[in-house]
């Protein structure tokens, strides 16, 4: 017997999308203005965030669109819901991220070998400062809301990668600018595409998280310890409680959907009422956990059915 629990659209949901509407337009501010210092003042790692911020936007509104789709629930199409959006958002996010990374370091390592580009004039440090507060405070302001969406989790990431890349962008044209005159004074070339790669070697580990996340859940993997350790402690505990010795425990997540499926191993005197008694005991206990519940449990006498 299947139990679900959480269904339907809430209060989550217009939070969620709130936040990413925030983030979205935030976004559109950060890459229009980035986008136009970095033509100006000739710097690549300002076009990079730029056009980074700007990608990102894009994403946002796929994020937005995602979370209105999975806030309908299940229909007759899909009555399973479509939870397997979200994860399949953040990957797609990962991959897209990787890619810019990927391409923009390529870009740069061939900017050095034909000798560097110009430092970043004043307009640059300007900027620098604004992208180090700006990102720094979205991502601050998400947090709360990120414990209880991935999307926006995936999305305060987004920032908070930004806010080191316009702190690294600050302290890189400040020291550039303390070394020209002096015999370091040619290094100074170096600086700007030199960012940009050191930029995408700290953006690469998020999205490399985002993809490996994303498979997981898509093949129905086994979730993170810090959500299978309680929900192990629960059945433990119901088993115990009940006298229910053999039981088999399986579990996945998809987005805010979380699988549990437990077969317990029962004497053939058992019976319905007990069956019951312990459906509920088991749903009042792991409903508590922040996902939505889906729980599944089956009582046999014949072991066979059980195992896996």
């Amino acid at each position: 017997m299947s139990i679900s629990m959480n269904t339907t659209p809430s209060d989550e949901f217009h939070v969620e999308r709130r936040a990413l509407g925030v983030s979205m337009a935030c976004g559109l501010v950060l890459a229009a203005v980035g986008i136009a210092i970095g033509v100006i003042t000739g710097s690549q790692i300002i076009l990079f965030d730029g056009f980074y911020t700007f990608l990102g936007i894009g994403l946002s509104w796929m994020a937005i669109r995602v979370s209105q789709l999975v806030a309908n629930g299940p229909t007759s199409r899909y009555p399973f819901g479509r939870e397997a959006l979200t994860p399949l958002i953040i990957g797609l996010e990962g991959v897209a991220l990787l890619a810019t990374c990927s391409y923009a370091t390529f870009n740069d390592v061939l900017t050095i070998v034909d000798g560097g580009s110009k430092l970043p004039s004043g307009w640059g440090v300007g900027y620098a400062s604004v992208a180090l507060v700006v990102p720094t405070g979205l991502w601050w302001w998400l947090r709360s809301t990120a414990r209880r969406s991935e999307l926006v989790a995936a999305e305060a990431t987004q920032w908070l990668a930004g806010g080191v890349l316009g702190l690294g962008m600050l302290v890189a044209f400040i020291f550039a600018h303390l070394i020209l005159g002096t015999q370091w004074s040619p290094a100074a070339r170096y600086v700007d595409p030199g960012l940009v790669i050191v930029a995408c070697l700290v953006f690469v580990m998020p999205p490399m998280r985002m993809i490996r996340s994303t498979f997981i859940e898509l093949v129905e993997g086994s979730p993170d310890t810090d959500l299978q350790g309680p929900a192990r402690a629960v059945v433990d505990e119901i088993s115990s409680q009940f006298g229910l010795g053999e039981q088999h425990l399986r579990m996945t997540k998809i987005g805010r959907k979380f699988y549990v499926e437990i077969d317990f191993v029962v004497d053939p005197a058992w019976n319905v009422r007990q069956s019951d008694e312990v459906r509920r005991a088991l749903s009042d206990k792991l409903e508590s956990l922040p996902h939505d519940l889906w729980l599944t449990v089956e009582f046999t006498a014949d072991r066979s059915w059980g195992e896996f």
